[in-house]
């Protein structure tokens, strides 16, 4: 997003009450177009795919974990 810039105004004109001259410098534009997916979302879809990995494998060792301690229990 990009900020706009004041426009000059003539000294005719009477100065902004309050808040609003701050307020009138810094307006965003909303109109910029949407871009497209960057290097942003294949970061985050990398991240995604090693954190689902990471639960598989927390989840295999977890029931080889059970496994073993059912094993080694004498009934």
């Amino acid at each position: 997003m990009k900020i706009k810039k004041t426009v000059n105004k003539t000294a005719s004109s009477a100065p902004a009450v309050g808040g609003a001259t701050i307020a009138d410098r810094f307006k965003l534009d909303a109109d910029e177009p949407q871009k497209k997916a960057g290097p942003a979302a294949k970061s985050t879809a990398a991240a995604f795919y090693t954190a689902l990995a990471a639960l598989v494998t927390i989840g295999v060792l977890t029931f080889i974990l059970y496994k073993h301690w059912e094993f080694l229990m004498p009934a």
